[in-house]
Protein backbone atom coordinates (compact mmCIF):
# COMPACT_ATOMS: atom_id res chain seq x y z
CA UNK A 1 0.00 0.00 0.00
CA UNK A 2 1.36 3.57 -0.78
CA UNK A 3 2.19 5.64 1.82
CA UNK A 4 -0.99 7.92 0.56
CA UNK A 5 -2.95 5.99 0.61
CA UNK A 6 -2.07 4.58 4.44
CA UNK A 7 -5.01 5.23 6.96
CA UNK A 8 -4.24 5.43 10.32
CA UNK A 9 -6.00 2.93 12.65
CA UNK A 10 -5.54 4.05 15.59
CA UNK A 11 -3.08 6.69 17.88
CA UNK A 12 0.11 4.79 18.41
CA UNK A 13 -0.22 3.27 14.95
CA UNK A 14 3.25 2.34 13.06
CA UNK A 15 4.72 1.19 10.17
CA UNK A 16 8.02 -0.69 9.77
CA UNK A 17 9.36 -0.51 6.31
CA UNK A 18 12.89 -1.66 6.96
CA UNK A 19 15.00 -3.13 9.29
CA UNK A 20 18.24 -4.39 7.55
CA UNK A 21 21.80 -4.66 8.26
CA UNK A 22 24.55 -4.64 6.24
CA UNK A 23 27.69 -6.62 7.23
CA UNK A 24 31.79 -5.44 6.85
CA UNK A 25 32.00 -6.30 3.65
CA UNK A 26 28.87 -5.09 2.19
CA UNK A 27 26.59 -8.32 2.62
CA UNK A 28 23.28 -6.57 3.16
CA UNK A 29 20.44 -8.89 4.72
CA UNK A 30 16.76 -7.61 5.53
CA UNK A 31 16.13 -8.81 9.17
CA UNK A 32 12.27 -6.62 9.86
CA UNK A 33 11.05 -10.12 10.54
CA UNK A 34 13.38 -10.95 13.14
CA UNK A 35 12.96 -7.91 15.21
CA UNK A 36 10.81 -7.98 18.53
CA UNK A 37 11.12 -4.42 19.61
CA UNK A 38 13.28 -1.52 19.14
CA UNK A 39 13.80 1.85 21.05
CA UNK A 40 15.52 4.91 19.52
CA UNK A 41 16.79 7.34 22.43
CA UNK A 42 17.12 10.69 21.62
CA UNK A 43 18.62 13.44 24.75
CA UNK A 44 19.36 16.93 24.53
CA UNK A 45 22.00 16.82 26.50
CA UNK A 46 23.70 14.30 24.20
CA UNK A 47 25.48 14.44 21.63
CA UNK A 48 24.20 11.51 19.38
CA UNK A 49 20.67 9.23 18.69
CA UNK A 50 21.48 5.46 20.10
CA UNK A 51 18.82 3.05 20.24
CA UNK A 52 18.50 -1.41 20.86
CA UNK A 53 16.62 -4.00 19.20
CA UNK A 54 15.79 -7.01 20.67
CA UNK A 55 16.07 -9.49 17.98
CA UNK A 56 15.14 -13.30 18.04
CA UNK A 57 17.66 -15.52 15.41
CA UNK A 58 16.38 -18.24 13.62
CA UNK A 59 18.72 -17.83 11.06
CA UNK A 60 22.21 -17.75 12.75
CA UNK A 61 22.86 -14.47 11.70
CA UNK A 62 25.79 -13.99 14.16
CA UNK A 63 27.70 -16.49 12.24
CA UNK A 64 26.51 -15.33 9.01
CA UNK A 65 27.71 -11.91 9.03
CA UNK A 66 29.20 -12.50 11.45
CA UNK A 67 28.34 -10.19 14.05
CA UNK A 68 31.86 -8.69 15.26
CA UNK A 69 30.59 -4.71 15.66
CA UNK A 70 31.27 -4.14 12.00
CA UNK A 71 28.35 -3.89 10.90
CA UNK A 72 25.20 -1.22 10.03
CA UNK A 73 21.93 -1.24 10.52
CA UNK A 74 19.02 0.85 8.25
CA UNK A 75 16.05 1.79 10.21
CA UNK A 76 12.97 3.14 8.46
CA UNK A 77 9.69 3.70 10.08
CA UNK A 78 6.76 5.80 9.91
CA UNK A 79 3.35 6.83 11.40
CA UNK A 80 0.98 6.19 8.81
CA UNK A 81 -0.39 8.42 6.58
CA UNK A 82 2.45 10.77 7.55
CA UNK A 83 5.41 11.23 5.22
CA UNK A 84 8.49 13.62 4.25
CA UNK A 85 11.70 13.36 5.72
CA UNK A 86 10.63 15.40 9.15
CA UNK A 87 8.00 12.54 10.13
CA UNK A 88 9.37 9.35 9.53
CA UNK A 89 12.43 7.61 10.86
CA UNK A 90 14.94 6.91 8.22
CA UNK A 91 18.63 6.62 9.00
CA UNK A 92 21.64 4.42 9.07
CA UNK A 93 23.20 3.56 12.66
CA UNK A 94 26.54 1.85 13.69
CA UNK A 95 25.75 -1.91 15.58
CA UNK A 96 28.66 -1.64 18.63
CA UNK A 97 27.24 -4.05 20.92
CA UNK A 98 25.53 -6.92 21.61
CA UNK A 99 24.27 -8.16 24.88
CA UNK A 100 22.06 -10.41 26.86
CA UNK A 101 22.19 -13.76 23.80
CA UNK A 102 19.68 -16.28 25.52
CA UNK A 103 19.30 -19.82 23.91
CA UNK A 104 15.39 -21.36 23.27
CA UNK A 105 15.70 -24.58 22.39
CA UNK A 106 17.89 -26.37 19.36
CA UNK A 107 16.78 -23.38 17.12
CA UNK A 108 16.58 -19.64 18.35
CA UNK A 109 18.56 -17.40 20.22
CA UNK A 110 17.43 -14.19 21.21
CA UNK A 111 19.59 -11.04 22.03
CA UNK A 112 20.28 -7.36 22.04
CA UNK A 113 21.94 -5.14 19.67
CA UNK A 114 22.82 -1.97 20.44
CA UNK A 115 23.23 0.71 18.17
CA UNK A 116 24.53 4.32 17.72
CA UNK A 117 24.75 7.51 14.99
CA UNK A 118 27.88 7.12 12.82
CA UNK A 119 28.83 9.96 13.98
CA UNK A 120 30.16 8.58 17.41
CA UNK A 121 31.84 6.19 15.64
CA UNK A 122 34.07 8.81 14.31
CA UNK A 123 33.79 10.74 17.24
CA UNK A 124 35.54 7.94 19.36
CA UNK A 125 38.21 7.59 16.80
CA UNK A 126 39.64 11.18 16.68
CA UNK A 127 41.56 13.11 18.95
CA UNK A 128 42.94 15.97 17.11
CA UNK A 129 45.62 18.92 18.00
CA UNK A 130 43.99 22.00 16.14
CA UNK A 131 43.63 25.59 16.24
CA UNK A 132 39.96 26.97 15.40
CA UNK A 133 39.66 31.05 15.13
CA UNK A 134 36.59 32.61 13.50
CA UNK A 135 32.88 33.15 14.33
CA UNK A 136 31.36 30.11 17.33
CA UNK A 137 29.22 29.12 14.52
CA UNK A 138 30.98 28.91 11.32
CA UNK A 139 33.78 26.75 13.67
CA UNK A 140 31.37 24.55 14.59
CA UNK A 141 30.19 24.04 11.04
CA UNK A 142 33.66 23.65 10.23
CA UNK A 143 33.92 20.63 13.06
CA UNK A 144 30.71 18.88 12.09
CA UNK A 145 31.76 18.47 8.11
CA UNK A 146 35.51 18.36 8.02
CA UNK A 147 36.67 14.56 6.70
CA UNK A 148 39.86 15.07 8.74
CA UNK A 149 39.88 16.46 11.78
CA UNK A 150 35.56 16.67 12.48
CA UNK A 151 32.60 14.35 12.53
CA UNK A 152 32.97 13.72 8.33
CA UNK A 153 28.63 14.47 8.88
CA UNK A 154 26.63 14.47 5.88
CA UNK A 155 23.41 14.66 7.44
CA UNK A 156 21.18 17.98 7.56
CA UNK A 157 22.50 20.51 10.36
CA UNK A 158 20.67 23.38 11.89
CA UNK A 159 23.34 25.99 13.42
CA UNK A 160 22.02 28.91 14.94
CA UNK A 161 24.12 32.03 14.22
CA UNK A 162 26.26 33.49 17.02
CA UNK A 163 27.14 36.58 17.64
CA UNK A 164 30.74 36.33 18.83
CA UNK A 165 34.10 34.91 17.61
CA UNK A 166 36.65 33.01 19.58
CA UNK A 167 39.92 31.32 19.04
CA UNK A 168 41.18 27.88 20.95
CA UNK A 169 43.75 25.21 20.37
CA UNK A 170 41.99 21.85 20.69
CA UNK A 171 44.45 20.01 23.10
CA UNK A 172 43.93 16.23 21.50
CA UNK A 173 40.17 16.46 21.96
CA UNK A 174 37.99 14.82 20.05
CA UNK A 175 35.33 16.63 17.47
CA UNK A 176 32.54 16.39 19.95
CA UNK A 177 34.89 18.15 22.79
CA UNK A 178 35.55 20.60 20.31
CA UNK A 179 31.82 21.35 20.10
CA UNK A 180 30.74 21.80 23.58
CA UNK A 181 33.86 23.84 23.99
CA UNK A 182 32.43 26.04 21.65
CA UNK A 183 28.98 25.97 23.05
CA UNK A 184 30.45 27.06 26.15
CA UNK A 185 31.82 29.99 24.73
CA UNK A 186 28.89 30.84 22.29
CA UNK A 187 26.64 33.83 22.43
CA UNK A 188 23.28 33.81 19.82
CA UNK A 189 21.86 37.43 18.88
CA UNK A 190 20.53 38.70 22.00
CA UNK A 191 23.85 37.97 24.06
CA UNK A 192 22.03 34.71 25.59
CA UNK A 193 25.07 31.92 27.07
CA UNK A 194 22.85 29.08 25.98
CA UNK A 195 23.77 26.71 22.88
CA UNK A 196 23.35 22.89 22.90
CA UNK A 197 25.12 20.53 20.37
CA UNK A 198 22.25 17.64 19.71
CA UNK A 199 21.40 15.24 17.47
CA UNK A 200 17.47 15.02 16.57
CA UNK A 201 15.94 12.72 13.62
CA UNK A 202 16.30 16.74 11.46
CA UNK A 203 19.93 16.52 11.77
CA UNK A 204 22.86 18.05 13.84
CA UNK A 205 22.17 20.76 15.86
CA UNK A 206 23.65 23.75 17.33
CA UNK A 207 21.36 26.11 18.58
CA UNK A 208 20.67 28.39 22.42
CA UNK A 209 17.84 27.34 24.55
CA UNK A 210 16.53 30.41 23.26
CA UNK A 211 15.48 29.11 19.87
CA UNK A 212 14.07 26.10 21.26
CA UNK A 213 12.02 28.04 23.52
CA UNK A 214 10.65 30.37 21.10
CA UNK A 215 9.63 27.73 18.41
CA UNK A 216 6.13 26.50 17.74
CA UNK A 217 4.16 24.49 19.89
CA UNK A 218 4.12 20.97 17.94
CA UNK A 219 1.25 19.33 20.16
CA UNK A 220 -0.58 19.98 23.32
CA UNK A 221 -0.86 16.98 26.03
CA UNK A 222 -4.11 16.79 28.04
CA UNK A 223 -4.17 14.37 31.56
CA UNK A 224 -7.72 13.86 31.44
CA UNK A 225 -10.24 10.86 31.89
CA UNK A 226 -11.22 10.72 27.77
CA UNK A 227 -12.59 8.31 26.67
CA UNK A 228 -13.59 9.04 22.81
CA UNK A 229 -15.79 11.35 20.48
CA UNK A 230 -20.01 11.82 20.45
CA UNK A 231 -21.39 13.38 17.89
CA UNK A 232 -24.74 15.77 18.63
CA UNK A 233 -26.91 12.69 18.18
CA UNK A 234 -25.06 10.50 20.19
CA UNK A 235 -23.21 8.30 18.50
CA UNK A 236 -19.43 7.60 19.26
CA UNK A 237 -16.66 7.57 16.91
CA UNK A 238 -12.36 7.27 17.11
CA UNK A 239 -10.82 11.03 16.74
CA UNK A 240 -7.22 10.17 16.63
CA UNK A 241 -6.34 13.17 16.52
CA UNK A 242 -7.50 13.49 20.21
CA UNK A 243 -5.91 10.88 21.19
CA UNK A 244 -2.77 11.63 20.16
CA UNK A 245 -3.12 14.34 23.23
CA UNK A 246 -3.77 12.36 26.06
CA UNK A 247 -1.56 11.03 28.89
CA UNK A 248 -1.37 7.49 29.20
CA UNK A 249 1.04 7.66 32.34
CA UNK A 250 2.77 10.83 34.11
CA UNK A 251 4.96 11.35 37.14
CA UNK A 252 7.25 14.13 38.21
CA UNK A 253 10.41 12.53 39.44
CA UNK A 254 11.68 15.74 41.02
CA UNK A 255 9.42 19.14 41.10
CA UNK A 256 11.98 21.47 42.94
CA UNK A 257 14.88 21.28 45.03
CA UNK A 258 16.00 24.46 46.34
CA UNK A 259 19.60 23.44 48.23
CA UNK A 260 20.38 21.86 44.58
CA UNK A 261 19.46 25.41 43.02
CA UNK A 262 21.16 27.13 44.96
CA UNK A 263 24.54 24.78 45.06
CA UNK A 264 24.57 25.06 41.65
CA UNK A 265 24.62 28.54 40.76
CA UNK A 266 20.87 28.92 39.67
CA UNK A 267 19.59 31.40 41.94
CA UNK A 268 22.96 33.69 42.12
CA UNK A 269 26.73 33.15 42.08
CA UNK A 270 29.99 35.12 42.64
CA UNK A 271 32.83 35.28 40.24
CA UNK A 272 36.41 36.08 40.98
CA UNK A 273 38.36 36.25 38.52
CA UNK A 274 42.44 37.60 37.93
CA UNK A 275 43.69 38.49 35.21
CA UNK A 276 47.95 37.14 34.93
CA UNK A 277 49.04 39.58 32.04
CA UNK A 278 46.89 42.84 33.33
CA UNK A 279 47.60 41.94 37.02
CA UNK A 280 43.46 42.90 37.57
CA UNK A 281 41.03 41.28 39.85
CA UNK A 282 37.58 41.44 39.58
CA UNK A 283 34.58 40.26 41.67
CA UNK A 284 30.92 39.87 40.14
CA UNK A 285 27.92 39.10 40.88
CA UNK A 286 25.15 37.13 38.98
CA UNK A 287 21.76 37.19 40.10
CA UNK A 288 18.61 35.22 38.33
CA UNK A 289 15.72 37.47 38.93
CA UNK A 290 17.59 40.62 38.06
CA UNK A 291 19.11 39.25 34.61
CA UNK A 292 15.62 37.03 33.97
CA UNK A 293 13.92 39.65 31.65
CA UNK A 294 17.22 39.63 29.67
CA UNK A 295 16.19 36.34 28.24
CA UNK A 296 13.41 34.54 26.16
CA UNK A 297 11.64 31.98 28.22
CA UNK A 298 9.06 28.65 27.44
CA UNK A 299 6.66 30.73 29.83
CA UNK A 300 6.63 34.46 31.30
CA UNK A 301 7.15 34.27 34.84
CA UNK A 302 10.42 32.84 36.36
CA UNK A 303 10.71 29.90 39.17
CA UNK A 304 11.38 31.84 42.33
CA UNK A 305 9.60 34.68 43.76
CA UNK A 306 11.14 38.20 44.68
CA UNK A 307 11.09 37.21 48.34
CA UNK A 308 12.94 34.10 47.73
CA UNK A 309 16.22 32.97 49.73
CA UNK A 310 19.41 34.04 47.02
CA UNK A 311 23.02 35.00 47.91
CA UNK A 312 25.69 35.52 45.67
CA UNK A 313 27.74 33.34 48.23
CA UNK A 314 25.77 30.28 47.92
CA UNK A 315 28.04 29.38 44.67
CA UNK A 316 31.23 31.19 44.44
CA UNK A 317 34.27 30.27 42.54
CA UNK A 318 37.35 31.24 40.51
CA UNK A 319 37.96 32.00 36.92
CA UNK A 320 41.20 32.54 35.27
CA UNK A 321 42.15 35.52 32.73
CA UNK A 322 44.27 35.45 29.94
CA UNK A 323 44.37 39.20 28.09
CA UNK A 324 46.11 38.54 24.42
CA UNK A 325 47.02 35.40 24.98
CA UNK A 326 46.11 35.41 21.38
CA UNK A 327 46.95 37.60 18.57
CA UNK A 328 43.67 40.21 17.87
CA UNK A 329 41.86 38.60 20.45
CA UNK A 330 41.87 40.56 23.78
CA UNK A 331 40.01 37.87 26.10
CA UNK A 332 39.01 34.23 24.79
CA UNK A 333 37.63 33.20 28.38
CA UNK A 334 34.20 32.83 28.89
CA UNK A 335 33.76 35.17 31.92
CA UNK A 336 31.30 38.07 30.79
CA UNK A 337 28.41 34.99 30.63
CA UNK A 338 29.70 32.05 32.33
CA UNK A 339 27.57 32.57 35.41
CA UNK A 340 24.48 33.23 33.08
CA UNK A 341 24.86 30.01 31.45
CA UNK A 342 25.32 28.21 34.57
CA UNK A 343 22.08 29.89 35.38
CA UNK A 344 20.18 29.01 32.60
CA UNK A 345 20.84 25.71 32.12
CA UNK A 346 19.82 24.69 35.36
CA UNK A 347 16.67 27.21 34.93
CA UNK A 348 16.07 24.79 31.78
CA UNK A 349 15.72 21.86 33.81
CA UNK A 350 14.05 23.46 36.48
CA UNK A 351 10.52 21.75 36.06
CA UNK A 352 10.87 17.80 34.92
CA UNK A 353 7.90 15.51 34.11
CA UNK A 354 7.88 12.40 32.31
CA UNK A 355 4.61 11.31 30.18
CA UNK A 356 4.12 8.36 27.86
CA UNK A 357 1.79 8.83 25.09
CA UNK A 358 1.02 7.45 21.86
CA UNK A 359 3.62 7.46 19.35
CA UNK A 360 4.28 9.22 16.27
CA UNK A 361 7.50 9.37 14.11
CA UNK A 362 7.20 13.28 13.94
CA UNK A 363 8.18 13.43 17.84
CA UNK A 364 12.00 14.42 18.45
CA UNK A 365 14.17 16.02 21.14
CA UNK A 366 14.18 20.12 20.79
CA UNK A 367 10.06 20.61 19.99
CA UNK A 368 7.96 22.73 22.28
CA UNK A 369 5.12 20.82 23.54
CA UNK A 370 2.31 22.31 25.71
CA UNK A 371 1.56 20.43 28.91
CA UNK A 372 -2.15 21.23 30.00
CA UNK A 373 -3.06 19.52 34.02
CA UNK A 374 -5.85 19.69 35.85
CA UNK A 375 -5.87 20.11 39.88
CA UNK A 376 -6.29 17.79 42.17
CA UNK A 377 -9.03 19.52 44.35
CA UNK A 378 -13.16 18.94 43.49
CA UNK A 379 -14.40 21.03 40.72
CA UNK A 380 -17.37 22.87 41.18
CA UNK A 381 -20.38 22.67 37.79
CA UNK A 382 -19.13 26.25 37.71
CA UNK A 383 -15.79 26.04 37.83
CA UNK A 384 -13.92 27.52 33.97
CA UNK A 385 -11.37 25.63 32.26
CA UNK A 386 -8.94 27.86 33.33
CA UNK A 387 -9.91 27.39 37.59
CA UNK A 388 -9.45 23.50 37.49
CA UNK A 389 -5.83 23.83 35.64
CA UNK A 390 -3.12 22.93 37.49
CA UNK A 391 -1.11 26.33 37.27
CA UNK A 392 2.32 24.98 38.12
CA UNK A 393 2.78 22.04 35.69
CA UNK A 394 1.19 23.59 33.12
CA UNK A 395 2.67 25.68 30.80
CA UNK A 396 5.25 25.12 27.71
CA UNK A 397 7.56 22.61 28.01
CA UNK A 398 10.89 21.56 25.57
CA UNK A 399 11.38 17.84 24.71
CA UNK A 400 14.41 16.61 26.50
CA UNK A 401 14.57 13.06 25.76
CA UNK A 402 12.22 10.48 24.21
CA UNK A 403 11.79 7.09 23.96
CA UNK A 404 10.63 5.63 20.80
CA UNK A 405 9.22 2.27 21.80
CA UNK A 406 8.00 0.66 18.75
CA UNK A 407 6.90 -3.43 18.19
CA UNK A 408 4.48 -4.89 16.05
CA UNK A 409 1.66 -3.85 17.72
CA UNK A 410 2.07 -0.24 18.40
CA UNK A 411 4.51 2.84 19.06
CA UNK A 412 4.76 4.40 22.49
CA UNK A 413 6.92 7.34 23.80
CA UNK A 414 8.11 8.10 26.93
CA UNK A 415 9.41 11.55 27.19
CA UNK A 416 10.84 13.82 29.03
CA UNK A 417 9.77 17.23 29.82
CA UNK A 418 11.31 20.34 31.01
CA UNK A 419 10.75 23.81 31.27
CA UNK A 420 12.83 26.85 32.91
CA UNK A 421 9.69 29.18 33.54
CA UNK A 422 5.39 29.48 35.25
CA UNK A 423 2.68 30.27 33.48
CA UNK A 424 1.21 31.85 36.65
CA UNK A 425 3.74 35.19 38.67
CA UNK A 426 4.67 33.58 42.14
CA UNK A 427 4.78 37.29 43.05
CA UNK A 428 0.93 37.17 43.36
CA UNK A 429 0.55 34.21 45.20
CA UNK A 430 0.07 31.50 42.55
CA UNK A 431 -3.31 32.94 41.51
Amino acid sequence: MSATAEVIRFAGDVSIDKIQIISANGYGQEVTNQVIALEIYEDLFSPFISGVMAFKDSLDLANLFPFVGEEYVNIAIHTPSMTGPANVINDQFYIYKMTNRETQGNRNAIYELHFISREALVDVNKKVSVPYKGKCSDIIKTIIKDTVNGLESKKNINIEDTANSTKFIANYWSPVKSINHVAEYSLNQNNSLSYLFFESRKGLNFVSLENLYTSNVVQTFISDNFMRTFTPDGRSYRDIPAEYQRIIEISIPKAFDYLDRARSGMYASKMITFDVTTKKFVVKNYDMLTDFKNNKHLNDYPVASNASVRRSASTVFDYSKYYGSFNSYTDTTNTAGIQQRMSLMQQAMATRVEILVPGRTDYTVGQKVFLNLNKFNPIQSSDSSKDVQDKMFSGNYVISAINHSIDRDAHQCKMELIKDSFIVDLNKGGQ
